[in-house]
């Protein structure tokens, strides 16, 4: 091809390879614009859910909870039944996430996580934080249990042997086979940090299902779509011969 005083001749195999690279960092550029729609739109109902008034748990039914809005509930703890989710840190100090089940009037547990407690002397065995015994009515925002970011996939003993028990990162499955009748709410509740019976508790990491926020990820598709810019410029200069 002959441009003015210049002959544009690229081989065969620089013309794949351009074609591959640009087809490339385009798609990641399309892939980022659709992961802005996308956290705009979580953002959205985190927005509505954190706006929504707090509404009674066990009126549910089977509609599941909805993630980041508050809910309350009455009931009673089971502070003999805890679980103690291992290798949580706060201010550099290893420890654990408490979560203690509250049985609800319908005998349904909901998980509470209580926040964080700092683990005990190797000599002192596990900590068991105390809970009331009465009837009490709590308040808190609805969560997914958390996931760790490498799931190595291994399964949680259901031995059902001493409390509190240690878990790592559970799934559900794993949690309602520590109970005999296996009936617990898929989720935790944050306890609210004003109320009482809790400990530690900085939800503000917790509550952030978006993390990169929508211009972040434009930021990274007008990245990608100059990189393909960048290497259609190198393509031309380095093909492009004086005649």
């Amino acid at each position: 091809m002959n441009i003015g005083p210049y002959r544009f001749s690229p081989p065969w195999w620089g013309v794949l390879l351009f074609g591959v690279g640009a087809l490339v960092f385009c798609s990641l550029g399309i892939w980022q614009i659709e992961r802005a729609h996308y956290k705009a739109r979580l953002l959205a109902a985190q927005t509505s859910a954190e706006a929504a008034a707090p509404a009674d748990i066990v009126t549910l039914g089977d509609e599941a909870p909805v993630q980041g809005r508050t809910y309350y509930a009455s009931g009673v703890f089971e502070a003999d039944r805890q679980i103690l989710l291992a290798d949580q840190v706060h201010a550099s100090q290893v420890g654990y996430r408490v979560w203690t089940p509250l049985r609800l009037d319908n005998g349904t547990r909901l998980l509470v996580d209580r926040g964080w407690v700092a683990r005990s002397p190797a000599d002192a065995g596990l900590p068991n934080p105390s809970a009331p015994s009465q009837r009490v009515r709590i308040e808190g925002v609805w969560h997914p249990l958390p996931a760790p970011a490498l799931n190595w996939g291994g399964a949680q003993a259901c031995d059902k042997a001493g409390w509190p028990r240690v878990l790592s990162y559970p799934k559900i499955a794993d949690v309602r086979c520590q109970y005999d009748d296996g009936r617990v709410l898929d989720g935790l509740l944050l306890l609210d940090p004003k109320a009482p019976y809790g400990f530690v508790r900085d939800w503000a990491d917790e509550k952030d299902r978006v993390g990169l926020r929508p211009f972040g990820h434009y930021a990274y598709a007008s990245q990608w779509f100059l990189m393909a810019l960048v290497a259609g410029v190198i393509f031309v200069v380095v093909n492009l011969r004086r005649r």
